[in-house]
């Protein structure tokens, strides 16, 4: 049993079906909603995926990105990272693509799992032979195991962990938009202070962009545009262009928040993935690329297993090993991007202008590349 069918849920299902186990779905929406812009399939996700043998479709229905370039607020570039490198040393690219497509993809490849919408998670209760899961519409179901993959706020982590959830000290904007004209293979970033943009391609004319502003958690929009246009509205071109062609209805902000490692994500025939298990902050475009490679592990280790919580175990070893310092490092990454002080927007500056660009591609390539 699956809790959330967002990215990594549907993940999981794919890689569990393919290995031959039954598998369910649940979902507290009463539809698979195509929510959420867009982000970078990294090349250790496309290398996750390609195991489910979707990468070619993948890579069809995104934008292949080969360059990174940062800006200051004015268009000043501050360096370039030719990352189509570490592609070509990995053996995928790094591709931006929408988040409904990837569902799509994903979707597709269910092949007769059953998702079960308007099933909002309440409870659980195991013993050794399996688990029962309630649901708020008043439903109950019987499985081996039960993943929760609902997400950041998840219903299912509170029964086993009561870590709370660390505010960023930002909050972001993240939308799509239909237009083209935005530089082909280019994932660009600019910066001001407290504040920082950026923007790639992600197929089909579209291009994704994310805002990011340094503030007090729980502030929301009477108008998300024109919020977004009051911060970045004058920065350099194309983004005001970018900002004015997207349409308000899809422009989503988010708090950012993230999780400490812990040493277990479950209990019994219970576990976590995605960012239910592991929420990390955007500044290393891991959040989802994570996810994907927690359900491609998972589906391998249930695949061959003959005791199912020591299978859960040995994954979730295997997993915190992994995530835990993308989440520590991720944090750090997005200190120094958002520049929230004088003294942090130097270190930003310097850090641009006499990090070794050859040093700084290694350690991208170090988390770009998905082992299994």
């Amino acid at each position: 049993m699956i809790v959330g069918a967002g990215i990594g849920g549907l993940t999981a299902a794919v890689a569990l079906k393919q290995v031959g186990r039954d598998v369910v779905v649940f979902e507290q929406m009463d539809s698979l909603k195509e929510v959420g812009a867009g982000f970078t399939m990294n090349s250790n996700a496309v290398t996750a995926i390609r195991e489910l043998g979707l990468d070619k479709q993948v890579e069809e229905n995104g934008a292949e990105l080969t360059r990174f370039v940062h800006h200051t607020r004015g268009g000043k570039v501050l360096a370039e990272w030719p990352t189509g490198q570490i592609a070509e040393n990995v053996g995928a690219p790094i591709v931006g693509i929408g988040r409904p497509d990837v569902q799509r993809i994903l979707a597709r490849a269910l092949d007769g799992v059953e998702i079960r919408y308007g099933h909002a998670f309440t409870g659980l209760e195991q013993d050794d032979a399996g688990v029962t899961a309630t649901f708020a519409n008043g439903a109950s179901e019987r499985g081996a195991v039960l993943v929760g993959a609902d997400g950041s706020r998840s219903t299912v982590r509170p029964l086993f962990d009561a870590t709370e959830r660390r505010y960023s000290g930002y909050t972001t904007w993240l939308a799509s938009a239909e237009f083209t004209d935005f530089p082909a293979g280019t994932h660009a970033q600019w910066y001001g202070a407290k504040t920082i943009l950026g923007a790639h391609p992600i197929g089909g004319g579209r291009t994704y962009w994310y805002a990011g502003w340094t503030t007090e958690p729980g502030g929301t929009d009477a108008d998300p545009k024109q919020a977004v246009l009051a911060l970045f509205g004058d920065w350099a071109d194309p983004l005001p262009r970018l900002l004015q062609a997207t349409d308000p209805a899809y422009i989503a902000r988010a708090d950012i928040y993230d999780l400490p490692r812990r040493e277990s994500w479950g209990a019994g025939r219970v576990t976590l993935l995605g960012d239910a298990a592991h929420s990390m902050v955007p500044a290393l475009g891991q959040g989802a690329c994570q996810a994907i490679e927690d359900g491609v592990v998972l589906g391998k280790i249930l695949g061959v297993s003959e005791d199912d919580p020591a299978a859960l175990k040995a994954y979730e070893r295997r997993r915190i090993e992994r995530t835990a310092p993308i989440v520590k490092r991720a944090r750090m990454q997005g200190a120094l991007m958002q520049g929230n002080n004088p003294v942090m927007s130097v270190v930003r500056a310097n850090f641009f202008r006499f990090a070794p660009q050859k040093q700084v591609l290694k350690g991208f390539q170090e988390f770009l590349t998905f082992e299994g």
